[in-house]
């Protein structure tokens, strides 16, 4: 094995988080697959019954932990089938000898549980279409016959190619069983979020097995590439309208192949250009997947593409993970790079290669990197890798929250109210029972840090419970220690402070653009430093009411650059709105006063060069102003008003 990077170049190539520069990010999503189809993670085997499967379950979420992971994928429908009580679709033959069979538990819930106890959160992965196989792990057992498989009861929806059958995405019906599937799920669980991976159409090619459905339903002015993508998009729409009209916290991502496309055509009619000589599969042609869709039509809260190469060559990981990063960011959605931690298990990728896209993921600058590792078990097998990875000054030494879902409205949350300790047990209460909780431990010789509160390195847990064990090195008398507040969107609220006395909340001013101030992009959003703050989240949405929110951010310093989210440059022409909400640990968040800003392309301030609290420069129709105060000056420093 090839010698680990050294700590400097890490250094060297430091993460951006928030506009701040750490190697420990206090947001990045670390997501692993836990992959249930031919017993690949878990469960290893059918025959071992309830207990052995729980141990089993609980040794690797342990693991989990130890590998500072914040997210499980479990995978709850491999093929029309449940690991969880389903209303729609029989017990999995993965957790016993053929599908039907009552485990006698809910992996599904017991997992949830167990997550949350470990301060994880508990996503359900789910494929879509997949039926099975012809073999290998086709339908098998004691429900073969019962109502429940398609076989017999729906064999008009069932589409066959060589070695697999799959649900025909064409059909009406197949999309209402999917829409069941999937609120069948968020009404009885409390996932965290709902993740497809990449069995649409499936590969290799779809050429007459959907016959029947072309004639029926294609129209005669459509053909039959789009209408298939079309099928797809509206799938992935359903379950994304589902998964809003009852728990819109619930995360809703895909996992497509890594490479959307290889026709330049296909993507310059979209205004979108490809990256430079990259070769390889196509999803958009071959398994009519169009995430780019997806993303246009905000039915996803992100995408997880799987980029499973190395860097450099004809499927550079760095130039698909810098590309895919700029189109979730251009619709204000996440990226999480799916990556191949199974090629390091078979010896294709060295330790320093998984080090260097972990690197390179933390560059994207959309205030959510980090990455799922597929699968479990390449990793979990492999003590080097963990320790490599979680020893001092390395990549996952210290535990990271999930990036939050922070453009749907959400209520405001109080801190936490009556913060002891006892021992090592932190205890605390809150009014609101759908929360979870951050906790932090600052040692004293780090009180004087900027922005202390901002950084990944002082996270110490997670709880979903109103107590925490503290670690044994950690105490009141040698750290700070502090418990905020999460919601379901993981929005972060008011930090409280230990044995501290409560602060007086204080409000920010937006200072530039001023409100209704005509404006070109891109341009910098301006406003007053708060003395004390650990941070500020700045929001733009269509609407004064900030429910229809384009973007949040949350920053450390006092302004925002709108081409950091390129998303603003697609913008319609017309009014939006911002404000930027001041947090202070051990006081309240407070929002400061809602501005309205107009995008124009004519007679606009094109763009702000320098601005303080007191004086703001900038240059308008070619001519450079100057105000200070509620004085406007010219260049030569006449007064204009």
């Amino acid at each position: 094995m090839k010698k680990l990077i050294p700590f400097l170049v890490f250094l060297l190539t430091a993460t951006w988080v928030f506009g701040e520069s750490t190697i420990y990010p206090k947001r990045e999503m670390r997501a692993t697959w836990l992959t249930a189809v031919a017993n690949i993670d878990w469960p290893i085997a059918t025959t071992k019954g309830m207990q052995a499967q729980q141990k089993e379950l609980i040794g690797l979420l342990d693991k989990c932990v130890e590998f500072r992971m914040n997210t499980v994928l479990l995978h709850i429908r491999p093929a029309c089938d449940a690991l969880y009580k389903s209303s729609y679709e029989p017990w999995s033959s993965y957790l016993n000898n053929g599908r039907g069979v009552d485990p006698g538990w809910d992996p599904l819930q017991f997992c949830i549980e167990e997550c949350h106890k470990r301060g994880l959160t508990c996503h359900g992965w789910i494929n879509p279409y997949r039926y099975g196989k012809r073999g290998g792990y086709d339908w098998t057992g004691t429900d073969d016959t019962t109502k429940l498989n398609y076989k017999h009861t729906h064999p008009e929806w069932l589409l066959y190619y060589k070695n697999d059958i799959y649900l025909d995405p064409a059909q009406p019906e197949v999309l209402q069983r999917i829409k069941e599937v999937v609120g069948d799920i968020i009404n009885n669980y409390d996932v965290d979020g709902i993740l497809m991976d990449d069995y649409f159409y499936p590969y290799g090619g779809t050429t007459n097995q959907d016959a029947a459905s072309v004639a029926k339903y294609k129209p005669a002015d459509m053909n039959v590439g789009d209408w298939r993508r079309q099928n797809v998009n509206k799938m992935v729409k359903a379950v994304y309208d589902t998964i809003q009209s009852v728990k819109p916290w619930v995360t809703f991502g895909v996992s497509p192949f890594g490479i959307w496309t290889t026709d330049s055509s296909v993507a310059s009619k979209r205004g979108i250009t490809l990256p430079y000589n990259i070769t390889g599969g196509n999803m958009y042609a071959e398994i009519y997947c169009d995430p780019v869709a997806w993303l246009e039509e905000g039915t996803v809260d992100y995408l997880s593409p799987q980029l499973y190469w190395k860097i450099g060559g004809g499927q550079d990981y760095k130039k698909l993970s810098k590309w895919w990063g700029d189109i979730c960011n251009r619709f204000g959605k996440h990226f999480y790079s799916s990556m191949a931690l199974y090629r390091y298990e078979s010896g294709e990728f060295s330790a320093t290669e998984i080090r260097n896209q972990l690197v390179y993921n933390r560059t994207v600058k959309d205030g959510a990197p980090g990455a799922i590792f597929y699968n479990t078990r390449a990793w979990t097998n492999s003590s080097k890798l963990r320790v490599n990875l979680t020893k001092e000054t390395a990549e996952f030494h210290h535990i990271s929250l999930p990036p939050a879902i922070n453009w749907k409205p959400a209520k405001e949350r109080t801190m936490v109210e009556n913060l002891t300790i006892d021992n090592q047990t932190l205890s605390w209460t809150h009014s609101d029972n759908d929360l979870h909780f951050a906790i932090y431990a600052v040692p004293n010789d780090s009180l004087k840090l900027p922005n202390v509160y901002s950084r990944g390195d002082m996270l110490v847990g997670v709880s979903y419970t109103s107590t925490f064990e503290l670690p044994t090195e950690v105490s009141a008398s040698t750290h700070q220690i502090a418990v905020s507040v999460l919601d379901k969107y993981n929005n972060e609220y008011a930090l409280r402070i230990l044995n501290e006395p409560l602060r007086q909340p204080i409000a920010t001013t937006g200072l530039y653009p001023d409100d209704g101030i005509i404006r070109k992009l891109p341009f910098t959003f301006r406003w007053k430093a708060v003395e004390g703050a650990d941070s500020y989240i700045i929001q733009f949405a269509k609407d004064p009411d900030m429910q229809q929110i384009i973007f949040a951010q949350e920053v450390t310093d006092t302004s925002f650059e709108t081409k950091l989210r390129i998303n603003l440059q697609y913008l319609p022409l017309g009014d939006y709105y911002w404000r930027v909400k001041t947090r202070i640990p051990n006081a309240g968040d407070t929002w400061s006063v809602t501005q309205r800003v107009t995008i124009s392309l004519e007679n606009a301030v094109e763009d702000i060069i320098v601005g303080t609290e007191n004086s703001v420069k900038w240059v308008e129709n070619g001519n450079v102003y100057i105000k200070r105060g509620d004085k406007t000056y010219n260049l030569l420093g006449n007064m204009i008003n």
